[in-house]
């Protein structure tokens, strides 16, 4: 017997249903998952709440729940929202198309960096969600690799990516912000209370990873690029063997 479908998957991929006769109703599905977002991108995760994106749409708060049951299945129809126009990618190199897949990928986290905190986890994938997931997968089976790999290498990207950008993003911040997700690390009180002559590396990265005075941060770009490089050529050599410069 196949399982029950559970609410929040209908509401993904159907929206609500049809109202009937009348006219069209103030409130609706996609007016409280666009504000739920705003709210997430101004504030942060934390800051959502229905109460909240009631008061903004100027509505009761139980009216919200007969679009949407809670709000855990909100969280879910706005990771799917957030997610809206995947990227169009070269059709001719896999290596082109994942490389711009990734770059697109940080691009919607540097947008919605509260998808870092809430992008985890079981739950229901929405049209969109997979829309993104189609343009990758094509790509990989586009050049041969067997679908079992493709869904290996994909999943290795997305985890890449999402732990890249949170070297540069709080994700309980809402919006962008350079430096480092977890512990402050400051050179000077190694310096003043420290042993320094214990931290030489760990000293030198920290100062060449300095936000410059432009607020961007070199050591997260060059982890990322770094980082991406050497991922795509492992995975050129699963498909096409060693690269050119390396033979």
């Amino acid at each position: 017997m196949t399982a029950e479908i559970p609410p929040v998957a209908r509401l993904l991929w159907s929206g609500n249903p049809p109202a009937g006769r009348g006219p069209r109703p103030a409130l609706t599905l996609e007016r409280i998952v666009a504000e739920a977002i705003r709210v997430a991108d101004a504030d942060g995760i934390a800051a959502l709440s229905m109460q909240r994106i009631a008061k903004q749409l100027g509505a009761a708060t139980m009216s919200l729940y007969r679009h949407v049951p809670s709000k855990d299945d909100l969280v879910v129809l706005m990771i799917d929202g957030a997610m809206a126009n995947p990227p169009e990618l070269p059709g001719d190199d896999w290596r082109a198309a994942l490389e711009a897949w990734a770059r697109e990928t940080r691009e919607l986290y540097r947008r919605h960096p509260w998808l870092l905190a809430v992008g985890t986890g079981n739950r229901f994938m929405g049209p969109n969600e997979a829309a993104w997931a189609e343009t990758a997968m094509r790509a990989l089976l586009g050049a041969g690799l067997e679908p079992q790999g493709v869904a290996e290498t994909v999943l290795s990207v997305t985890a890449f990516v999402s732990g890249a950008t949170r070297l540069e993003l709080d994700p309980a911040l809402g919006r962008g912000a350079p430096g480092h997700v977890g512990p402050v690390l400051d050179p000077a009180v190694i310096t003043e209370y420290g042993e320094p002559e214990r931290y030489p590396a760990l000293l030198s990265l920290t100062a060449a990873g300095s936000p410059d005075s432009s607020g961007t941060d070199p050591l997260t770009e060059t982890v990322f690029e770094f980082g991406l490089a050497r991922l795509l050529d492992g995975i050129a050599a699963a498909l096409d063997g060693p690269r050119s410069d390396e033979k």
